[in-house]
């Protein structure tokens, strides 16, 4: 026999302290295994300085004839302590799932390994409980020494488990169901428990609850027991909340009421059954009046029903109020945490909501208020909660995707213009090159539409090199349109695609320029000299990083020690001065095409969406952006 650990997770709204846990070492002859060690406790992370609760955690440690075995025994092993935890702390756990099964012999040179991809839980902290560590570890000694009718006990605490998992607002029938099934698990064992605490016969029980058992024409007097067991010892002879969960349940079982009625009897019904159900269990377990007590006094609580709702206006006038490729008008929600402060056993974790408004540009949004809905105690209706301690970042809808979406029209109107003009063989050089400056512009729409500024660099960086292009093309003292035949030529030699080739096609080309008079450059000057690639400096700067592969912009600090990696980016100056410069940029590019082209531009347009982009794009250089990888500290993170 191998000694293994075995190792489970589950989300849970049920929380073990920091400092605290549980550990208990059991036989299970069932098994046939000897000694096995259960420890559960709660994974907490150390998550931007604050300590937060995450997945609940059930290691066994025992002796197994295999791996498989091992995982096979220990996961039966570890899930009536995950239900226990639910139990004892009234409220939701998850499916336990397998994380981790490995062979923990010390002195094993090659030790079996498995390991189940079980995504750890991050963002935001739901509501929960933590866990009284002496009422679960009186609660698991209880059940694991019952004696009698722990397999009927064992299923109802499934029951109540999944009853739990069910407790929100609209699942109040399928909670209901898993209640009553409970219930009916229990009844053979309130009727042995009782008939055993007071001395007494199963007869004479029936006979205190009115029922006839010496009538030869009544012999089925054991089958009605159950039913009135369940109403006068289970539900404590509360006819009112018994006959409607019952009915609720026969309903459903049996399909002759649609499930509206069924919602509305268990609305009625379920959480006094939630308590009902939960003193029998308690009951049954036989545990010190005072633990038993308050285990009866926790109320089960619904941590799934919370919804938050925010109400406003819309505000300007649009034909669609959604933003370019959106089906409607939304608000982009992120949920984050400010702070979590511990008082005791008690921890209060404020939320930081963060919106941004997705509309048309001309359309903006006036937030009025935040609205919390959760559920009451006794699980009937929704309420209000107030939202003096969430704090809202209204983020209104940025102007630098405004501008993004304000370019093309300009751009196809000025083509339009054109459309009858012909090109010589360098302007249509020219016009592809133009074409690729406005693919350029799109992608970068894409890339900034997907969160992704840092990918948009390089293809920014291209887009500003063909700005400065046409801007050497348009100059009176350069070579014109010369500059585009050097390009083609520089690009021809680039692709070696063989040297009788090459020299046909610069042949072909030197001699068309010469034949419309134009100069054609040695060399193409360096992007740098042009006034638009200085212009945008800053951008460049990053685009080389980019570029290289040595940017630091998606890493961002966790604390003082450590850095974490992001894949996309919250919009931000980052995303304001990408996509301003892309407008810029581009902006610049179509004046410099309308006069090498003699398309018609409406001037006034032009300038003045270059002064908004520039005005927005000069602001957010400004700011503290993530430095380059040449600056970023060196701690080998």
């Amino acid at each position: 026999m191998t000694e293994y650990v075995v190792v489970l997770r589950a989300r849970s709204a049920a929380r073990f302290l920091p400092e605290e846990g549980f550990q208990l070492v059991v036989n299970v002859p069932k098994l046939d295994i000897v000694e096995v060690r259960i420890r559960t406790f709660t994974r907490w992370v150390e998550e931007n300085g604050r300590n937060l609760p995450r997945e609940l955690v059930i290691e066994v440690r025992g002796h197994a004839s295999s791996l498989d075995e091992a995982v096979a025994k220990f996961t039966a092993i570890a899930r009536p302590f995950a239900t226990m935890v639910g139990f004892v702390a009234n409220v939701r756990v998850g499916p336990l799932e397998l994380h981790l099964a490995f062979d923990c012999t010390p002195t094993g040179v090659e030790r079996e390994f498995l390991e189940a991809f079980v995504p750890d839980e991050q963002g935001g902290v739901s509501q929960g409980r933590i866990i009284q560590l002496s009422h679960f570890e009186a609660a698991c000694r209880a059940f694991v020494t019952l004696a009698t009718d722990s397999s009927r006990v064992d299923r109802a605490l499934r029951q109540y488990e999944l009853a739990l998992r069910e407790w929100y607002v609209g699942g109040e029938w399928l909670a209901l169901n898993h209640l009553w099934i409970a219930a009916e698990n229990l009844t053979k064992a309130v009727i042995r428990n009782t008939v055993t605490a007071r001395g007494i016969s199963e007869d004479v029980l029936a006979r205190e609850l009115g029922l006839v058992t010496d009538d030869p024409k009544r012999p089925r007097w054991k089958e009605f027991l159950g039913a009135r067991v369940r109403k006068e010892i289970i539900f404590t002879g509360d006819d009112e909340t018994y006959t409607a969960a019952k009915d609720a349940s026969d309903a459903l079982e049996h399909g002759y009421w649609e499930l509206d009625k069924v919602a509305t009897n268990a609305l009625k019904s379920a959480d006094k059954t939630f308590h009902y159900v939960r003193q029998s269990i308690v009951d049954l377990l036989g545990l010190a009046p005072e633990v038993a007590n308050e285990l009866n006094e926790i109320k089960p609580k619904d941590v799934q029903s919370m919804r938050k709702v925010v109400r406003g206006l819309l505000i300007g006038a649009a034909e669609d109020a959604a933003a370019e490729g959106e089906l409607y008008p939304r608000l982009e929600w992120t949920s984050g945490i400010e702070s979590v402060v511990r008082e005791g056993a008690t921890f209060h974790v404020k939320p930081q909501e963060r919106i941004t408004v997705r509309t048309h540009p001309d359309v903006g949004f006036r937030m009025e208020r935040l609205e919390v809905y959760g559920r009451l105690e006794n699980g009937e209706v929704r309420v209000r909660l107030s939202d003096d301690d969430v704090a809202i970042s209204h983020t209104a809808p940025s102007p630098s995707r405004r501008l993004l979406g304000s370019v093309m029209p300009v751009i196809n109107a000025a083509a339009a213009s054109g459309a009858d003009k012909g090109h010589t063989r360098a302007s249509l050089f020219a016009f592809n090159m133009f074409g690729q400056a406005v693919a350029s512009f799109k992608s970068i729409q894409v890339l900034v539409g997907a969160r992704q500024p840092v990918e948009a660099l390089p293809i920014l960086r291209a887009l500003v090199i063909i700005a400065g292009r046409f801007e050497q093309m348009t100059d009176p003292s350069g070579p014109g349109l010369g500059i585009a035949v050097r390009g083609v030529l520089d690009a021809l030699e680039a692709l070696d695609v063989g040297a009788n080739l090459t020299e046909t096609r610069r042949t072909e080309f030197l001699a068309a320029a010469q034949n419309q008079g134009l100069t054609i450059p040695d060399e193409l000057a360096a992007p740098e000299t042009t006034s638009i690639y200085a212009s945008l400096g800053v951008e460049m700067k990053f685009a080389a990083e980019a570029a290289n592969g040595t940017s630091g912009l998606h890493l961002q600090r966790v604390d003082a020690e450590r850095l974490g990696f992001q894949v996309t980016l919250e919009p931000g100056p980052l995303t304001d001065m990408v996509s301003t410069g892309a407008v810029v940029a581009m902006l610049e590019l179509l004046k410099q095409a309308a006069s090498l082209f003699g398309w018609t531009l409406q001037s006034t347009d032009i300038d003045q969406l270059l002064g908004e982009a520039r005005a927005v794009n000069e602001s957010a250089a400004q700011l503290d952006l993530v430095p380059p990888a040449s600056a970023m500290a060196d701690n080998g993170e």
